[in-house]
């Protein structure tokens, strides 16, 4: 150990690269980093790392620079692939020294690092285990480890003379274990067994613990140990060399399995037995819902109902594990038939929502087409007098008042009229177009209007034929100023009552080719812009006239 120490110290004093594959053999003991190139006695700030106490492990530091260090775990025993526990304590720390630590060569890629997760920190004058905030802890994949994955954190020592211990997680030692067992042994009580099951490789206790009430574990042990429970063979070979095996705590009883030269017929009828067992358990899964029979009994009548078959001595610990997954499958069972009834009930009320949902939208619709029928007939009859109204309306300035009411209703674009057949709507008379409110159009031109593409070309024409020409360049669609322009006078308004023509018309135009109602409301909204545009166009062409003629008198 004292050779092996030695000759990191100098490889880091050095500087010397090391490659991350090489074996480590220990743990680090009072091992100060020193800077690359420094030569004299360690002086504050310059770490100590030691590992070498029980649930320590930490292999190798590497200094990086004077605030960042890379450290190297031990792998697990018997099993290098696995690399994950740390523990290790720093020591000679100054004061508000900042450092960051690096530990390179973690196995997992995936990590609660990643979700919030953050090492263990403890010292002298604080012994009591805190995490570290988990905004200065970082778990990613870096390039300049070949591509490892590397836990990165970072830390303040707060106070020179306290040594700080950092772990992977809360420490729980072998020798705590065996103090808490051993304590545990001395009440005596009735309910806790221990017993040594045999040693490890480093020749450490391997404890069985038994805890469970006296009568029940009288019971078991007459039933398992004394009784040997008979179910088919499974395979166990050794068993039967043995002979009537009841006490499976004896070191002579080795499990292994011998050669026989009639192997194929036994696995044959072993593999019989086994498909036999499952069937039966299947079977008795399926009627566990009428049933009031215990797990315990079902499986006692399973192994009993096949006297044909030979009969074998079963560990404690396999049967244990058979009723084990038997209840676990029992109890997903439940799980999902309530989960399924959950389900049916959620279907049902969503059923019952929708069929109430399609009788109101079909009631809907039907009081929209009276409505609308009642409106065209009450308009046919009053036409006379509404068109007498509109024509002084028109010829009459607006007060501001009035402009304000035209504005906030010309602004309205929610209204959704019912669609209704056209030919049931529009009706003809002296080579005119009954539009509704007292508006008539030419027939011919009316027939042109309805083949025109897009709902641009349509609104605009439809709205020259209504106001003309002379109408729409000096009106607006709102009535407000624009805020292009700081000294703009307000014109006045577009009549509400034609604006609503406009938009029915194109309603019954768009409601012939689609019945979404969320495209319908979307193409009915632009119906103000495209008024606009045509206003402003015939505003241009106005205007380009007037410099024709203005360039033309020049020339003259």
């Amino acid at each position: 150990m004292t050779t092996n120490m030695a000759e990191r110290s100098r490889t880091a004093e050095t500087g010397t690269a090391i490659g991350s594959d090489e074996i480590i053999a220990g743990n680090v003991s009072k091992y100060t980093v020193l800077p690359p190139g420094y030569c004299g006695q360690p002086k504050k700030g310059h770490l100590i790392f030691d590992a070498c106490f029980e649930s320590g492990n930490l292999g190798r530091v590497d200094h990086v620079t004077e605030f960042e260090y890379d450290l190297f775990i031990r792998p697990d025993t018997c099993n290098p692939r696995f690399r994950v526990w740390f523990n290790f304590a720093v020591e000679n720390v100054k004061e508000s020294q900042r450092v960051i630590f690096n530990v390179v060569n973690f196995s997992k890629t995936k990590s609660l690092y990643r979700d919030g997760m953050a090492p263990m920190v403890k010292s002298t004058s604080r012994p009591k285990w805190q995490r570290i905030p988990s905004k200065n802890v970082y778990y990613y994949r870096c390039p300049d480890h070949k591509k490892n994955y590397v836990m990165s954190f970072a830390f303040c020592f707060d106070r020179e003379d306290d040594t700080y211990q950092f772990a992977y997680c809360y420490p729980y030692t072998y020798t705590r274990l065996q103090h808490y067992l051993d304590n545990l042994q001395r009440r005596n009580m009735d309910y806790f067994c221990r017993e040594l099951l045999g040693l490890s490789v480093q020749k450490r206790r391997l404890d069985l613990l038994t805890i469970t009430s006296p009568e029940d574990k009288t019971d078991l042990e007459n039933s398992v140990m004394q009784k040997k429970i008979k179910i088919p063979k499974l395979s166990l070979n050794h068993v039967e060399e043995a002979g009537e095996v009841t006490d499976y705590g004896e070191e002579d009883a080795e499990l292994r399995h011998s050669k026989r030269q009639d192997g194929r017929k036994q696995s044959e009828g072993t593999h019989k037995s086994i498909e036999a067992v499952v069937a039966r358990l299947e079977k008795q899964n399926g009627m566990s819902l009428s049933s009031t029979s215990s797990p315990e009994e079902v499986f006692m009548e399973a192994s009993e109902g096949m006297n044909n078959m030979d009969d074998a001595v079963v560990p404690r610990i396999l049967y244990e594990e058979l009723l084990r997954s038997y209840q676990q499958q029992q109890e997903e069972m439940r799980h999902i038939q309530q989960e399924l009834e959950r389900t049916r009930r959620q279907l049902v009320q969503q059923a019952k929502k929708l069929k109430e949902y399609g009788a109101l939208v079909s009631e809907m619709k039907e009081l929209r087409d009276l409505n609308r029928r009642l409106q065209d007939v009450l308009l046919l009859r009053l036409g006379p007098a509404i068109e007498l109204e509109k024509v002084k309306a028109e010829s009459v300035e607006p007060e501001p008042e009035v402009q304000k009411t035209f504005s906030e209703e010309a602004n309205t674009s929610t209204y959704f009229p019912a669609p209704v057949p056209v030919m049931d709507k529009y009706i003809l008379e002296n080579g005119k177009v009954h539009l509704g409110s007292g508006i008539w159009v030419d027939e011919e031109k009316w027939h042109q209007l309805q083949v025109t593409q897009g709902d641009s070309k349509y609104t605009k024409n439809l709205a020259v034929m209504i106001w003309g020409t002379d109408v729409l360049k000096n009106r607006s669609v709102t009535g407000v100023a624009t805020k292009k322009k700081k000294d703009a006078v307000p014109k006045p308004p577009l009549s509400p009552h034609k604006l609503s023509i406009v938009r029915e018309c194109l309603y019954d135009r768009i409601a012939q080719e689609t019945v979404d109602e969320t495209e319908i409301a979307q193409r009915l909204s632009k119906v103000n812009k495209y008024i606009c545009e045509k206003i402003m166009d015939i505003n241009k062409s106005c205007k380009n006239e007037e410099r024709r003629e203005s360039a033309k008198y020049n020339l003259q």
